[in-house]
């Protein structure tokens, strides 16, 4: 093997171990998420590759056809769902203990409790808006996974839609100075295969005096209802 090779692979060596140790850790030795986070606004998760590259099935195509965005749930102050919520334009918190990481929300004022003990979900998990999400390590990994969201939330605003059979699975991974946030979007009704997607969580600092989280009222002075207009078809 070539001198200047094995000096290569020493470097990238040595700096992956200074990448690891150089993360901030918990006092368990998990990397630590804690603090304040924007959230990378992402209004049409296919912007970056195109339309083209979303595995529609048939039946998803059909759906983001006929949607209309004066429907959009959020609109009428319903929760925005998973991983929508991790989509919009609003700051978040990140709590962290040995048994749960808690992902406190700007937007709504919505927070979710995630166990990290890698337990199963519940037998009977009702669908609901923000579904049920349990979490596990894996290396220096924080995996979850969301099930029992129901139909009635949009994946983001330009109109993506979704089943309830949807899942998703989302991971976090922290670097010295950022958290990469890759997730999966999984729905066999409407897509072929899970559509993947990464975005960077990045630090929050207060700014002009004001905290971190500000207060969130989704109905106050909300003047915008009537001027919500059609804009069938949205994909010709």
């Amino acid at each position: 093997m070539r001198i200047a090779t094995v000096l290569w692979m020493m470097t990238a060596g040595l700096a992956l171990a200074q990448t690891k140790a150089d993360i901030p850790r918990m006092p368990d030795g998990k990397p630590s998420f804690q603090g304040y986070w924007n959230i990378p606004y992402t209004p049409n998760m296919a912007q970056a590759k195109g339309e083209a590259s979303i595995p529609y099935t048939d039946a998803g195509r059909a759906a983001f056809i006929n949607h209309d965005a004066k429907d959009d749930p959020t609109s009428l102050c319903y929760y925005p769902g998973v991983p929508r919520i991790m989509q919009s334009p609003y700051p978040m918190q990140i709590l962290q203990t040995p048994e749960y990481v808690i992902f406190i929300y700007e937007y709504m004022r919505l927070w979710r409790v995630i166990p990290t003990d890698g337990r199963p979900h519940p037998e009977r998990v009702e669908p609901s808006f923000m579904g049920d999400s349990t979490g596990r390590w894996e290396g220096d990994t924080f995996v979850v996974e969301t099930i029992g969201l129901n139909d009635k939330t949009w994946l983001d605003t330009a109109g993506h839609q979704h089943t309830d059979q949807l899942k998703v699975i989302e991971r976090f991974t922290r670097t010295p100075d950022s958290i990469v946030m890759n997730y999966d979007v999984i729905d066999p009704a409407y897509y072929t295969k899970p559509w993947n997607l990464e975005r960077p969580l990045t630090p929050l600092k207060a700014v002009y005096g004001l905290p971190e989280l500000i207060e969130y009222v989704c109905t106050e002075n909300n003047r915008d209802l009537q001027h919500l207009m059609p804009t069938k078809p949205a994909l010709k």
